[in-house]
């Protein structure tokens, strides 16, 4: 009898262990993700984060936290703190969000363990080189991937191999720059947000501003990435697969020189 009871406490402890098992990203088969998407997740933060301007700012600021089951976020903590006023806003903002998409294994639901970017668009990094036009390399996402219309989009930190522009990211620039017409505005100084997903085939689909500094930089950033030549897709398990990409453009434009008086 003692030896059944105690065989039903192990089998009980086994199954609450089971239950409650948080799992790591790369372990599941679909990551848990924002409601809509990667850029539903970047709106909401840009609409709710209130950003403190410091000279020793965060770059960003990552969070760690678990996505349970049910698409509630638990044990939320911040990654290389720096305890600034942008820390706590960002643990304020994290914990308005709403429920997000379990993670998923075949097909059911599971707790698991994320770490995501909340980027500072104050950040102004001295790039050097052109200044009619300068591009930062792209910050990665870490989400894995996201279901939609059942086929996966990958998300570019979580493909085994990552899409590139032929001929790699240098020649992207220089495309880049070769066709960007700079607005007709002085002192032109900010930073462009866009995303866009890179198909089977190489094409550019889906693209997006998601952070404008107006004058119509946008508008020349969304003419200039549909012109784009295709690029060579990302790969998942040796099959080809669709791949999003978040890239930031800090654009500065050149003072004008004005003729002096004789």
């Amino acid at each position: 009898m003692k030896k059944i009871l105690v065989l039903v406490l192990l089998l009980a402890v086994s199954v609450i262990s089971a239950q409650s098992k948080v799992y790591k990203e790369q372990d599941v088969s679909s990551a848990p993700y924002f409601p809509g998407g990667w850029n539903y997740y970047i709106d909401f933060v840009q609409k709710n984060f209130k950003w403190v301007p410091q000279k020793d700012q965060n770059k960003h600021i990552s969070l760690s936290f678990t996505v349970q089951k049910n698409g509630s976020i638990t044990d939320v903590q911040l990654v290389n703190p720096l305890g600034t006023p942008n820390d706590k806003e960002a643990l304020r903002v994290i914990a308005k969000s709403p429920k997000w998409v379990p993670a998923l294994i075949k097909g059911k639901a599971v707790a698991c363990h994320i770490i995501r970017t909340m980027f500072n668009p104050y950040e102004d990094d001295e790039m050097g080189g052109d200044r009619g036009l300068t591009i930062e390399p792209p910050r990665e996402s870490t989400a894995t991937s996201e279901i939609e219309d059942d086929n996966t989009i990958y998300h570019i930190a979580g493909v085994e191999v990552k899409p590139d522009f032929p001929g790699g990211m240098q020649k992207f620039y220089e495309f880049f720059k070769k066709h960007f017409i700079m607005p007709d505005e002085e002192e032109l100084n900010g930073k462009v947000f866009a995303s866009f997903i890179i198909e089977k085939d190489g094409s550019l689909s889906n693209i997006k501003i998601i952070r404008d500094m107006g004058f119509g930089v946008g508008h020349e950033v969304l003419r200039v990435l549909k012109g784009c030549p295709k690029w060579i897709p990302g790969k998942q398990n040796s099959k080809t697969v669709r791949v999003q990409n978040t890239m930031p453009f800090a654009i500065v434009s050149t003072p004008k020189t004005v003729p002096e008086k004789n």
